[in-house]
């Protein structure tokens, strides 16, 4: 690896609880312990995340360990000890439902009887504002009556995302973030006009930080929005779940790409598919094409800029290369931003693991099982495998600074 830090990039995506596999991939990666390194420990020095991969990105970003590969073993801790739900615990970190029957039946909730009538209180009174509002709503509605019946259903208002909340001011320290030496972009969408808005170093401050990070892992329908100034913020995968042109944008020229779902050519096909099946099955189909137009995006970029060199050169081009060419030198006028060839690492897990809400499963079992596909990910890094795309040579390269 020889593109220095500052040209070197992480990118982490979205996923909930499948965030664990980007612990275990980064573990590897900065112990220098992955072919994608040269066996070197990878140092960089840009960080973008998107939902969970905001959660990361912070925690790496913000944490004083002296290296990153000790941020990398703090945020495990992190994950160990106040994400996941552990044996003779009381629920997990990020989120519960409210009113879950299970919770006054379990020992560990019990156990704690402040904890269990606060809580039945505020269930209560968050069940009753929920049917005395939707009732409401359908009384004075004049839309048809089937419109209204499945307007009364909203999953996201009985999960409560306090935990989470809790949790971000005693894991994330703005101050740290604010002074680090790296660089961190989190993308969260803006749920009116349905744009990316970007977060950065100098945005951690004031609690401005920790609703960034809030704000970018409100998974649309499940957790609620978040209200930043006036206005409102949801989950920034819905518009760009895995962030690598903030990256580029950065100067980063060098991307390591931590995706948290499967190809999907890995995900089973239910034999009596159902409607939750389904719909993740399109969702992983659209991530996928995403990815992909991304992935071409720097092809044609790498491609342009070596037929521009070999134009340089008065070598003779193939017309793929002359129109990729043209591309490139026209984004370039269009910007008036350089482009510098590209390589890109991508770690993908090998299966889909967990059902389909395995992304709320924040059991012991299921994110230790994540982190150790994270880590044999990047153990066993094949870029032909994972379609990695390799920057042309200094000796193809031409200087558009």
């Amino acid at each position: 690896m020889s593109t220095t830090p500052e040209k070197t990039a992480l990118v982490l995506s979205g996923g909930g609880a499948y965030g664990a596999f980007a612990v275990g991939a980064m573990k590897v990666l900065f112990a220098g312990r992955s072919s994608a390194t040269s066996y070197q420990p990878l140092l960089a020095n840009i960080f973008t995340g998107t939902s969970v991969g905001a959660f990361n990105a912070a925690i790496i970003t913000g944490s004083h360990g002296g290296s990153l590969l000790a941020n990398a073993m703090l945020l495990e801790n992190i994950w160990m000890e106040r994400v996941v739900e552990q044996p003779g615990q009381c629920g997990n970190g990020v989120f519960r439902f409210v009113g879950d029957p299970f919770d006054y039946l379990d020992y560990n909730c019990v156990r704690s009887p402040q904890r269990i009538a606060s809580e039945f209180v505020n269930d209560s009174l968050t069940i009753g504002r929920y049917f005395l509002g939707r009732t409401a709503n359908f009384l004075a509605s004049d839309r048809p009556v089937r419109q209204r019946l499945f307007n009364l259903i909203n999953i996201g208002s009985f999960v409560d995302t306090g935990p989470f909340q809790d949790m971000l001011p005693r894991v994330i320290n703005e101050q740290d973030i604010f002074n680090s030496e790296h660089r961190i972009n989190i993308i969260a969408t803006n749920w009116i006009t349905g744009e990316a808005v970007h977060f950065c170093n100098a945005d951690f401050r004031q609690g401005l930080g920790i609703l960034a990070v809030m704000a970018s892992s409100a998974i649309p329908g499940i957790f609620p929005p978040v209200q930043i100034g006036r206005d409102i913020y949801v989950d920034g995968g819905v518009v760009e779940n895995t962030p690598l042109a903030p990256a580029i944008e950065m100067g980063a020229t060098e991307l390591h790409v931590i995706y948290l779902d499967p190809k999907p050519q890995y995900i089973p096909l239910l034999g009596e598919p159902n409607t939750a099946d389904t719909l993740m099955r399109v969702y992983h189909l659209m991530l996928a094409t995403k990815l992909n137009e991304d992935i071409e995006t720097a092809r044609w970029i790498n491609s342009g800029l070596q037929a521009l060199g070999s134009i340089g050169e008065s070598a003779q081009a193939a017309p793929v290369q002359l129109r990729d060419a043209i591309r490139v030198a026209g984004r370039m006028l269009e910007r008036e931003i350089p482009y510098k060839p590209l390589t890109i690492h991508r770690y993908f897990p090998s299966a889909a693991t967990g059902g389909q809400l395995g992304g709320l499963d924040f059991t012991v079992g299921a994110v230790s099982q994540m982190i150790e596909e994270g880590e044999r990910s990047a153990l066993l890094h094949d870029c032909e495998e994972s379609g990695c795309i390799l920057g042309i040579s200094a000796q193809q390269q031409v200087n558009y600074a």
